[in-house]
């Protein structure tokens, strides 16, 4: 593995390190004193009290200007680019020092130095070639480290186009390291990924959208599968304003290519996302008995259907402060529904006209933050727990109001879910009603002061309660 030596070398110790040197040449240069008439002691004098001077000024200079000016640079530990201007500036100081204390002729030495440069290129074309590359990519840089990227075309030296997934871990003069996903290191030369196609599937700038593919049997409910699929991926973590989508894309093997689309920051979010979109897309398919379509023909489905246990539709109309003997009415209109781990239920900013009970497993009310542990990416933070016996949703189904909160399966769950037009049956016939649903909004906001809670306002929750059914 790269290491950079300023990370492994303790500061005080780099400066006893160049205050020992100092203190040698200062030492060489009084021992040498003014030659005593020898021409050699003269010129070893002068040698070494330039050769002193080009240093100092060499570490003057990239400490005050060049590492300040490249600080900001991620290409390398601690960069090739450095490197380069530092030993440029030492092969310069050579020849000053040759040229100052030794004489040598600078035209003889600069047509010498030509050909031996010409010899070493033909001899070190490989490495030359990888040296300019990493200067290239390092004054364009289209990935920095900890950059994830997908590296495509002939990596090995054979014939066929070769791609790989990893993360950027140190780019050098010579060769860019990648550590892929399952930790392996692999190093690629520098004219390697220059004549490669790399496309960086993480730049920290912000979100990337991630799409796939399935192919289902055409149906009539066409629009019902497609509303729940979004519903489903609902529970991949995600913005309010960056919600998974699912379009009708193109026909194929006699079916219909759906596509999936959903936002993700960062490339191994994309990845968890994917999987999670994948399994979730399953389930839901199955759930609603939509085959898939392959070259073998439709994937057969089962389902398990939901029971909804006894005594349910009294605890709701109970809740409501509803008459007990509604409930066979109102067990006409409600909708029994499973959610797997992972699968969204309701999606805030979603219009909604439907309560939840929960009849087993358990619910988490969430959002969405950004996290860069265990990796970078979107993560849902729980605001709220639901178990066996929790019911949600209530506020769109008195009211039509968007949903204010994501609620997630955390573990298999068995669901209720009371529509609006179930509730309209009953209350038509009895209007008075309303008063007990206006008590149960009241209740319900928590977060209000008492001084909000005031008759003005539980009219106005009336005239809204009442304008929403109808009444």
């Amino acid at each position: 593995m790269f290491r950079d030596l300023r990370t492994v070398v303790s500061p005080w110790r780099r400066w006893v390190a160049i205050g020992l040197l100092l203190t040698a040449g200062v030492l060489a240069v009084s021992v040498l004193g003014d030659g005593h008439g020898y021409p050699v002691l003269v010129r070893a004098r002068e040698l070494v009290f330039w050769a002193l001077g080009c240093y100092l000024g060499i570490r003057v200079f990239t400490h005050v200007l060049l590492d300040p000016l490249l600080s900001h640079w991620r290409t390398s530990t601690p960069g090739f680019a450095r490197d380069l201007v530092v030993v440029a500036l030492y092969l310069g100081a050579a020849i000053f020092l040759l040229h100052r204390s030794v004489g040598v002729n600078l035209g003889t030495l600069m047509s010498t130095g030509a050909i031996a440069a010409a010899v070493v290129g033909l001899s070190m074309q490989e490495t030359l070639g990888n040296l300019f590359a990493g200067i290239s990519m390092s004054l364009s840089p289209a990935f920095r480290v900890d950059d994830w990227v997908e590296v495509t075309g002939n990596l090995r030296g054979s014939s066929g186009q070769e791609n790989f997934i990893g993360r950027v871990d140190a780019m050098t003069w010579r060769t860019v390291q990648i550590i892929t996903e399952n930790g392996d290191t692999t190093i690629l030369p520098n004219r390697i990924i220059a004549q490669a196609v790399v496309t960086n599937l993480y730049a920290p700038s912000g979100l990337h959208r991630r799409t796939f593919k399935v192919v289902i049997a055409p149906h009539d409910a066409m629009a019902a599968t497609l509303a729940a699929l979004e519903q489903a991926l609902g529970g991949i973590p995600h913005y309010p304003n960056r919600k998974p989508e699912v379009r009708t894309h193109s026909f194929d093997m006699g079916g219909v290519v759906l596509e999936l689309r959903f936002w993700a920051l960062g490339f191994r979010h994309g990845r968890a996302a994917n999987y999670q979109a994948v399994r979730l897309t399953q389930t839901v398919l199955n759930r609603l008995e939509v085959p898939l379509l392959g070259p073998h023909g439709p994937t057969p489905t089962w389902t398990d259907p939901v029971v909804l246990r006894d005594g349910a539709m009294e605890d709701i109309l109970e809740r409501f402060g509803l008459p007990r003997e509604w409930a066979p009415e109102l067990k006409e209109g409600v909708v029994l529904r499973r959610a797997e781990p992972g699968e969204g239920v309701i999606r805030e900013g979603d219009p909604g006209a439907s309560l939840f009970l929960v009849m087993a497993g358990t619910l988490q009310a969430v959002k969405a933050v950004e996290r860069f542990e265990p990796y970078t990416g979107l993560f849902w933070e729980v605001i709220g727990e639901l178990g066996q016996g929790a019911w949600f949703g209530e506020g769109s189904l008195l009211t039509g109001a968007p949903r204010r909160a994501t609620v997630v399966a955390v573990t298999a769950c068995e669901l209720v879910e009371v529509p609006k037009a179930a509730f309209e049956r009953v209350l038509r016939s009895a209007p008075h009603l309303v008063e007990g649903l206006v008590e149960l909004k009241e209740s319900r906001s928590g977060h209000l002061s008492d001084l909000t809670r005031t008759a003005n306002r539980r009219d106005l929750a009336r005239a809204e309660i009442k304008r929403w059914f109808g009444l």
